[in-house]
């Protein structure tokens, strides 16, 4: 007989009882069980690989980091029992406590390194009975006392014999629903139910793998990962219908530029679908259309209702100067530019002959309050899936559609047009989503202008695909009103570049920003210095991340170290741009014969992940130039560590090649500035020919700004000698030239272009 649905909460009942009786009698089977429902309710998991997992044996499994419970999924994929190593100090109290002694996890039983060495020794035991052990590749650190490197950790467990090495990944699109906020348990709910996980076994590695290579093949097979779930991605714009259609009433954006005019997901949803239903006829069959807006509520709406369209948007960077303009619209085909009359008055765009200028605030008093009443009941009343399918009838809008042309930067060279699939932003964003375990209570400081791919994929569409929320300001360099801007929304993540930051630490208050957990500085260099500057001053450390363009654009980046007690988990790494992120890996190759290089060693620096872009428009042998079997080749020089973390060491581009070496110019110009001890930037460094040594170092130095250190260029050079550079890297006296300003770009980073033009006519004066 059918049991009817009074009878359900009786049968739910009659389970939990059944799971507490088996996991009372045998734990390890209680939690397998338990695992066994809620991966088939609350979670939607699939397991890849599981034949590459030896049958019997002792097996080392080494899995990417994971938070709080996270080590309870791959107990429910793992077709063995496994015992993981947790160092964590979260271990001996509360519910994870608990679980891990059901599950016989091997955890530290005390708060000092003869703990954690007791720990590995048990771990290393289990292998010797032909156990699995999974180990996790993430430090660990003692307060006041050593850090324990993931290498060590590796090192001692595999001490007593060689086994077998099987990588060993966990996707969490969502990000995980249990994490630690500063010792703080923080629990949210997925943003669909069920959410998907995703769990894979590499192939097994030979014994004796050492812990550098074991943790690059996890890293390597993260990013397969990635790419091999790429069907499975929905289109950014999709997934924000779904999220509006089920949170219609929860905060979605907040615009400086409004004040009072928040707006939620129901309210951006009526929006985005009214603009597309007005754009329709005006733009037509046209495949690219420019926006010229900064970020905000108008620009985020534009964005939308273009991909709701299946057209490509094409954020142009206001900063540039109209030749560029005309030629990146000239490239993309653009016949319309939607734009506001308020930005123009301040901002004047000429898009040139052909282009029309669409005001969105001329458009948008065009909407009727019936086509507004009927798009809001529709998201309220309809599920997303229909909205997503029959409504907009999204059904064919693919991830391989393109998404955007975001424009190279042009600090190098000339501007090129960077081609994001949906798949490329979808697949970026998720990895930055679950890198930091955003979630639908946090709120993203937004200052990064959309033509920046940071702004464009984490500022604007990774908070839509979970129901988080974003506070836009259109210009990053007004430090106070970000500060004021921050504290009275109490935004908890802010993406930012070392350039903005020194403006609020002239400018911000020291409470302006005591709500952000995560800080996180690309696009230039984070000098240490300028990091430990503003944690002073206001409580948050910033974190230095990696990324460009052509990986839409987050690569790498570290993460806040995580107190548990007596003990840290060590995420953080000054002076690196920290580990790939969860779906990216990392390989270091020789600049010449792009022969791979061991790990420590210094090279070019090479990216593969589904966020590896789609190519550059209407450049197909640069595309092939650049992409390597799926890597891209960034043009950076850097090394990985054996933990994982990335050092960046400077352009390929930036390196002078004198009497036959490679010089770094970007180490000359921290070398300058720690001279001075500041974190301001006072010089750039580049090169200028030279007949007897084939290049020469040249300083640009700000002479205004030297002022204020009492010093002049000769003690300046000869301090420069102490830091022990060697002699060949070193400018002489003469190479030193005074400017009144430094080149630089609208995103804050040097122009290193200009700065190289600019050498070059004062060296021939």
């Amino acid at each position: 007989m059918l049991i009817g649905w009074e009878g359900i909460p009786f049968v739910l009942a009659l389970l939990l009882v059944v799971v507490l009786l088996v996991g009372w009698v045998w734990p390890y089977v209680g939690l397998k069980l338990t695992m066994w429902v809620v991966t088939r309710s609350l979670l939607w998991l699939r397991v890849r690989g599981r034949g590459n997992l030896p049958s019997k044996g002792p097996v080392l499994l080494v899995a990417n980091p994971v938070n709080y419970l996270g080590w309870l999924i791959l107990l429910a994929a793992c077709p063995r029992r496994v015992r993981f190593v947790i160092l964590a100090g979260w271990t001996s109290q509360g519910l994870a406590g608990w679980l891990l002694r059901r599950a016989n996890a091997i955890t530290v039983q005390g708060a000092d390194a003869a703990a954690i060495e007791q720990a590995l020794t048990r771990a290393s035991d289990a292998l010797a009975n032909g156990e699995v052990v999974c180990l996790f590749a993430e430090g660990c650190a003692i307060a006041n006392g050593p850090t324990w490197t993931y290498s060590a950790v590796y090192d001692q467990v595999v001490a007593r014999q060689t086994v077998p090495v099987v990588p060993l990944c966990l996707h969490q699109p969502e990000g995980s629903l249990f994490t630690m906020h500063k010792g703080r348990f923080v629990r949210k709910w997925p943003a669909e139910i069920p959410s998907p996980v995703w769990v894979s076994f590499g192939k097994p590695l030979p014994s004796g793998t050492p812990a550098a290579e074991a943790r690059q093949a996890m890293q390597e097979h993260s990013a397969q990962l990635a790419i091999e779930r790429s069907p499975w991605r929905r289109p950014v714009h999709r997934q924000f219908v779904r999220i509006a259609a089920r949170h219609p009433f929860r905060p979605c954006w907040a615009d400086s530029s409004a004040p009072g005019q928040d707006m939620t997901y129901g309210k951006a949803y009526v929006g985005a679908s009214c603009l597309a239903s007005l754009l329709r006829p005006i733009l037509g069959d046209t495949a690219m259309v420019g926006i010229w807006l900064p970020p905000g509520r108008g620009s985020a709406l534009a964005n939308i209702a273009l991909a709701l369209l299946r057209k490509t948007s094409v954020n142009l960077n206001y900063t540039c100067g109209p030749e560029s303009i005309q030629s990146a619209l000239r490239q993309c085909s653009c016949r319309h530019v939607l734009t506001a009359r308020k930005f123009t008055a301040r901002l004047p765009i000429d898009p040139g002959h052909g282009v029309e200028l669409v005001y969105l605030d001329d458009l948008l008093p065009k909407v009727s309050s019936l086509q507004k009443l009927r798009a809001l009941l529709s998201v309220i009343v309809f599920p997303g899936w229909f909205l997503e399918y029959f409504v907009h009838r999204l059904g064919k809008h693919s991830i391989d559609d393109l998404a955007t042309v975001i424009f190279s930067s042009g600090s190098t060279g000339d501007p090129k047009g960077v081609m994001l699939t949906h798949g490329n932003v979808a697949a970026n964003a998720e990895s930055m989503i679950q890198a930091t375990s955003f979630n639908q209570d946090d709120r993203l400081l937004g200052v990064l202008p959309f033509f920046h791919s940071f702004g464009y994929t984490v500022s604007l569409w990774a908070p839509l695909q979970i129901g988080g929320s974003a506070v836009y300001h259109a210009d990053p360099r007004q430090a106070k009103e970000i500060g004021e801007l921050c504290k009275n929304y109490a935004c908890t993540i802010y993406i930012s570049t070392a350039t903005f930051l020194r403006f609020c630490l002239r400018k911000c208050q020291t409470d302006d920003f005591r709500s952000v957990r995560i800080l996180v500085c690309g696009a230039e260099k984070l000098p240490p210095a300028l990091a430990l500057d503003f944690e002073k001053r206001f409580g948050v450390l910033p974190l230095e991340g990696y990324g460009c363009t052509e990986l839409s654009p987050a690569a790498a980046a570290n993460m806040p170290d995580q107190p548990f007690g007596s003990l840290i988990q060590v995420h953080n790494k000054i002076g690196t741009v920290g580990p790939p992120l969860p779906g990216c890996a990392a390989r270091i190759i020789h600049p010449e014969t792009h022969q791979p290089l061991p790990l420590g060693e210094e090279g070019l620096v090479l990216i593969t992940g589904a966020n590896v872009m789609k190519g550059y428009l209407h450049k197909p042998d640069l595309t092939k130039s650049v992409i390597l079997d799926g890597w891209y080749i960034t043009g950076d020089m850097g090394r990985l560590d054996a933990d994982g973390h990335l050092t960046l060491t400077g352009r390929l581009s930036r390196f002078a090649k004198i009497g036959g070496e490679m010089v770094p110019l970007e180490r000359i110009e921290e070398a300058l500035h720690e001279v001075l001890d500041t974190s301001e930037r006072v010089c750039a460094v580049t090169c200028v020919p030279d007949e007897a040594r084939g290049e020469r170092v040249v300083v640009l130095y700000v002479e205004t700004i030297l002022a204020t250190f009492n010093t002049a260029v000769r003690p300046w050079c000869a301090r420069l000698s102490e830091q022990g550079l060697p002699n060949l890297w070193m400018p002489g006296e003469r190479d030193f030239y005074p400017v009144p300003e430094l080149p630089v770009l609208g995103s804050g980073k040097l122009n290193l272009k200009d700065v190289k033009q600019l050498a070059l006519s004062l060296v021939k004066k």
